[in-house]
C-alpha cells in the first residue's frame, strides 16, 4: 500500500497534466483568434513561470520549456503532497470542496509571491485581468481533479475527527 503523500504525488501529475492540456489548448486557440498588434488576453502559467526563471536564474533559463517542467514539478511534488497532508485538515465536507479551497489558497500564495517574482506585479495586474481570472479557473480545475483523484486512490480526503495517517 503506498502512503497518502505517494497517492498525493499521482493526484497532482494527473491534475497537473489536466490543467496543462487545458492551458496548452486554450493558448493554441487564443493563437489562432489573436489578430496582429492585439493584446493577449491571457498567459499561460508555464509561460509566468519561464518569466520567473528569467528574472531569478537569467536569460539561459528563461525558455518556455523550464515553465513547463516548473509546473509539472510544482503540481506533482509540491502541491499534490500538500493536498494530501492538508486535506483532513480542510474544513469542507466533500472532496470537490476541499480541492477548490486548497486550489483557491494556492491561487492567492501565487498571486502573492510568483506573479511578483515574475515581474507581473501583485495579482498578476501587470499581465491583465484575464491572465488573473485564467490562473484562478485553472487553479479551480487542478483543485477538483486533485481532489478526485486523491480521493480515488485513498477512498477519502479524511475529515479531523477521522483522520488518516500520513503513511499506511
Amino acid at each position: 500500500m503506498s502512503s497518502r503523500i505517494q497517492k498525493g504525488v499521482i493526484a497532482g501529475f494527473v491534475a497537473t497534466v489536466v490543467v496543462s492540456a487545458a492551458d496548452l489548448a486554450a493558448t493554441l486557440i487564443q493563437n489562432l483568434m489573436q489578430t496582429p498588434g492585439s493584446d493577449r488576453l491571457f498567459h499561460s502559467f508555464a509561460s509566468l513561470l519561464a518569466t520567473m526563471a528569467r528574472q531569478v536564474f537569467g536569460a539561459g533559463l528563461g525558455h518556455i520549456w523550464i515553465g513547463w517542467l516548473l509546473h509539472l514539478l510544482v503540481g506533482s511534488l509540491v502541491l499534490g503532497p500538500a493536498f494530501a497532508v492538508l486535506a483532513p485538515r480542510i474544513p469542507a465536507e466533500t472532496p470537490e470542496a476541499k480541492g477548490i479551497l486548497f486550489a483557491v489558497a494556492a491561487w492567492l500564495l501565487m498571486c502573492l509571491t510568483v506573479m511578483p517574482i515574475a515581474g507581473l506585479g501583485f495579482f498578476g495586474l501587470e499581465a491583465g485581468f484575464g491572465t488573473m481570472a485564467w490562473m484562478l479557473v485553472t487553479n479551480i480545475v487542478f483543485g477538483v481533479v486533485l481532489a478526485r483523484v486523491f480521493v480515488r486512490q485513498h477512498g477519502d480526503t479524511g475529515h479531523l475527527k477521522r483522520h488518516m495517517p500520513i503513511a499506511e
